[in-house]
């Protein structure tokens, strides 16, 4: 599946507006034969900066085995259709790119687990949105470019 497969679609998702306000989602995350993983639930708040150009994206997740995980998000837009994105425990920058309803989003984080421990996972997340308030992500975790796991994200901007 390429980007720009998705370059005459619509709506747009726009990461400088789609991630601008209160956001809710919900994660499903399921091993590779489909056997439920985790569950989580999420919230998230994104302000544009006009002076950087960049969006300040916090989103936080609580998981049903307890623990949680909160991303501190800055994604600056690049030229045609790139982007670039930091976060405090991203291994480099995270790698994104949109096209019509669609945005691709890589990166590899130090992601904190249940028993306090952390692996750096590498993520390939694919953003669809539904209509202008509503995205599903289809993303991939995994380690040395082996995929284990499969999540399920709904975002819904309030």
């Amino acid at each position: 599946m390429a980007i720009d497969d998705f370059r005459s679609t619509k709506p747009l998702l726009l990461p400088e507006q789609f991630f601008v306000g209160r956001l809710e989602g919900w994660a499903v995350l399921e091993n590779l034969v489909g056997g439920l993983l985790k569950r989580a639930t999420i919230s998230g708040h994104g302000e544009f900066d006009s002076d950087t150009e960049t969006v300040l994206f916090t989103e936080a997740y609580t998981f049903d085995d307890g623990h949680s995980d909160t991303l501190h998000w800055t994604i600056r837009k690049g030229d045609a259709g790139k982007y670039t994105g930091l976060e405090n425990r991203l291994e480099g920058e995270a790698i994104g790119e949109q096209a019509g309803c669609a945005f691709h989003w890589k990166y590899t984080r130090d992601t904190p687990q249940a028993n306090g421990k952390s692996f750096k996972l590498n993520f390939d997340d694919w953003f669809y949105a539904i209509d202008e308030r509503a995205c599903i992500v289809r993303g991939s975790a995994g380690r040395a470019g082996i995929p284990f796991a499969t999540a399920h994200v709904t975002y819904r901007k309030l």
